[in-house]
């Protein structure tokens, strides 16, 4: 029960942590999984998948997977994998802005070389669903009590098609002919945007935007490092991950710095707590700061 109570002041402990140093936008990332051994070398698991974001004030998935290992005997320091999953992502709301041009294609720009816009696109968030596969082999070895492993990942991820409100607010002509004039006090008098009025619609203020499917590849290269404190359930670990895109040719995605620790319940379940800090955003996740908490269990 000590044990315990130390497990779950110290996953209170990164929270605290993750909340104060959160520059970006900070996360709760949650799972479970369920595994149980076919035989002498195959293992079959599945999971269960939960993430916010935006502060964790938002879901940003919800997932289920499924995986099968293999590990044989005769090769111990290598383990393969395959893996499917199925997400449902909540798409933040974005703004773009779109900005005019010039006959030779140049942008149109005010007298202090600030671009000139057109209009302004606010998309509102919306519901997808992403299908991902996966194809693993992890090497590892043991000096002392730690434990080294490197895996590399082969990740295929295809975003479905989707539909999203939009609202578009259009540059305003005065603010555009009295800027180069008066650019400090414009904010305060004239609005630089107008919502789109169409009079022959109920509700002109929205039109819909598709959001085009889309296909993903990414070599995920993971080293880890891990360490079994004698007579202790608690075993930490550390983590560094990089990503590539496989279909741009071999070009850095993004990276992820990870340190927790396995709390070994008895020999058929565990908990995991950790601290990640991801520093780019790509088509899954924001950057920024992430608590997740872990429940695995063999049945």
């Amino acid at each position: 029960m000590k044990s315990l109570r130390r497990f779950l002041g110290t996953g209170c402990l990164l929270l605290a942590t993750s909340v104060a140093i959160a520059q970006s936008d900070f996360g709760v990332w949650s799972s479970i999984e369920a595994s149980t051994k076919l035989n002498k070398q195959l293992e079959l698991s599945l999971e269960g998948e939960y993430r916010t974001q935006d502060m964790s004030s938002q879901t940003e998935r919800i997932a289920t997977g499924i995986g099968l290992s293999y590990k044989n005997k005769k090769v111990p320091f290598l383990k393969a994998d395959v893996g499917y999953s199925v997400m449902s992502m909540h798409g933040m709301g974005e703004t773009t802005i779109k900005y005019r041009t010039n006959e030779d294609g140049s942008y149109k720009q005010y007298k202090d070389g600030t671009p000139v816009p057109k209009h302004m696109n606010v998309d509102a968030p919306y519901w997808y669903t992403r299908h991902r596969a996966t194809a693993s082999l992890t090497g590892s070895f043991k000096l002392g009590r730690f434990k080294f492993s490197l895996r590399e990942r082969y990740q295929f991820t295809h975003r479905m098609g989707a539909y999203c409100e939009r609202e578009r607010w259009y540059h305003n002509t005065a603010y555009e002919a009295f800027y180069d004039y008066y650019p400090e006090l414009l904010s305060e008098l004239i609005p630089e945007y107008i919502l789109d009025e169409d009079p022959e619609s109920e509700d002109y203020s929205y039109m819909t935007d598709t959001k085009n499917p889309k296909n993903d590849h990414k070599l995920r290269t993971r080293l880890a490092v891990s360490y079994d404190i004698k007579k202790s359930p608690f075993e930490p670990f550390a983590e560094l991950e990089v990503y590539n895109e496989l279909d741009n040719s071999f070009a850095y995605n993004k990276v992820r710095y990870t340190i927790g620790t396995d709390y070994k319940i008895n020999k058929e379940h565990k908990l995991t707590v950790y601290y990640r800090y991801q520093d780019y955003a790509d088509m899954d996740e924001a950057s920024g700061h992430v608590l997740g908490i872990g429940y695995a269990f063999e049945f």
